[in-house]
């Protein structure tokens, strides 16, 4: 079985899966990157946007005033940002821990690509590597388990690293599929792994009254 330890200086790449992401592990650098399936949905925006200005060209003068506004304001919209989200799909990475430059840089949204906000933790600011249960551990309350990878900084601040959601027959695997990417995170910056388990929601019996 491999280690957290022989996974990062392994050379060979190994992918770890949550939703909507891609843990990708290499020899010194561990990157949570958006999956490659959400590509579809800015393409396709992207490609109906920019079908917007041939049809102004060609069939502007037959089309009604307010309609044509509402089509260009919608195509100059829409343009820029599903081709930000379709560079971002593709090569835009959310977290990124680095051992050689000893930090963690986390990107912020579509603009997490040098050109918008990016946040730098240095691995002494980690106090440790969350795993946390989400959603309640009872199958009559809900059927699916959900575990969030979370870096918790000494300021106590939290960053999501992601989150892992499987039926609740399948909790224990998802489980150890969040243990193992929080355990890379933690052994890289050199910090330790929590498990938290959500706090009971359950009610409490109202206290009897007594007689007096």
């Amino acid at each position: 079985m491999a280690t957290a330890d022989s996974a990062l200086t392994a050379p060979i790449r190994r992918d770890l899966y949550l939703d909507r992401r891609v843990c990708t592990v290499t020899d010194g650098r561990i990157d949570i990157h958006p999956a490659r399936s959400i590509i579809v949905l800015p393409l396709v925006t992207l490609l109906l946007g920019l079908a917007a200005f041939p049809t102004i060209f060609f069939l502007g003068s037959s089309l009604p005033l307010w309609t044509l506004a509402l089509v260009t304001i919608a195509a100059v919209v829409v343009v820029p940002v599903s081709g930000m989200g379709l560079v971002y799909s593709i090569a835009g990475a959310n977290v990124v821990i680095d051992r050689k430059k000893q930090s963690a840089v986390l990107q912020q949204g579509y603009l997490g690509m040098g050109v918008g906000t990016e946040e730098l933790v240095p691995f002494w600011k980690f106090d440790y590597v969350a795993v946390r249960e989400t959603l309640p551990d009872d199958p009559r309350l809900e059927e699916f388990a959900q575990f969030e990878v979370v870096i918790v900084k000494l300021s106590k601040r939290e960053v999501s690293a992601g989150t892992i959601t499987v039926l609740r027959s399948e909790a224990e695997a998802g489980k150890a599929r969040a243990t193992e990417i929080a355990s890379l995170i933690a052994q890289m910056a050199g910090s330790g792994v929590r498990f938290e388990k959500m706090p009971d929601a359950t009610p409490a019996a109202p206290a009897e009254k007594t007689a007096r």
